[in-house]
């Protein structure tokens, strides 16, 4: 080792130990300086009446309150970057992609996952809707393969939010959305709203025209069965898409 290194090396540890000793006295100085704060605000409970200490507290909790109102804040800027980034899959879908004569049933599933989430927004936290999707995307080639024309899924799940009851304590919509062996199956029901008649379709692909677009696709390929059950909308489409 040449002299010039070693010095280098003393030169450091010098350094070192400086910082070090320097960072010991502020942290020292900080400590005091707590422990007199501590010992101050003691002192200043034990001369205070209820009201006072009160007083205190509350002024002690503000920049928690504030804090909170910040987090809740977030919260909601994050749920509308969430919210505007699924509209912008919904869009890409309808404008780009339902242009093609056919899309694979994971596009499509996808699509309907990104419609639900977009009409959950305008709904109550505690409004009561179940949504389940089991698709078996590991044991089935048709999964990824263009078989199924696009937006065929569109016209029950936009009617459930649109005539659903949303006053009633026991309002609900239910959306299950399978895809297995080939076969694509969409349940839909909810409680009708007496103020929104199930005839009103002025919106989405209405009714008819999907029962045409199965007939002109899908035809010995597919079943549509409504219902209506003590004030319960049901429908259930399912939809063949393997080869016979």
């Amino acid at each position: 080792m040449t002299t010039e290194i070693f010095y280098i090396i003393i030169l450091i540890l010098l350094t070192i130990v400086v910082v070090l000793s320097g960072l010991y006295i502020v942290l020292k100085q900080k400590y005091k300086k707590l422990a007199g704060e501590n010992k101050r605000q003691k002192e200043l409970f034990n001369r205070m009446d209820n009201g006072k200490m009160e007083h205190f507290h509350r002024a002690q909790l503000n920049p928690h309150l504030l804090k909170n109102s910040l987090n809740g804040i977030l919260s909601h800027a994050y749920q509308t970057y969430y919210t505007m980034d699924k509209l912008a899959m919904v869009l890409d879908y309808v404008l780009y992609e339902s242009e093609d004569e056919l899309v694979s049933p994971k596009a499509e599933i996808e699509f309907a996952r990104n419609l639900i989430e977009i009409n959950k927004v305008k709904l109550s936290p505690l409004f009561d809707i179940r949504v389940k999707f089991d698709v078996d995307e590991l044991d089935d080639a048709v999964f990824d393969t263009p078989t199924l024309v696009p937006l065929m899924t569109v016209d029950l799940i936009e009617n459930a939010f649109k005539h659903a009851d949303f006053h009633s304590a026991d309002s609900f919509i239910s959306i299950n959305i399978t895809f297995r062996d080939g076969v694509l199956d969409l349940v839909v029901s909810n409680r009708i709203s007496k103020r929104s008649p199930l005839q009103k379709r002025k919106s989405g692909i209405g009714s008819k025209t999907l029962e045409e677009r199965l007939m002109v696709y899908y035809p010995g390929k597919h079943r549509l069965h409504r219902f209506v059950e003590n004030d319960v909308y049901s429908a259930h489409l399912q939809i063949r898409l393997y080869a016979d």
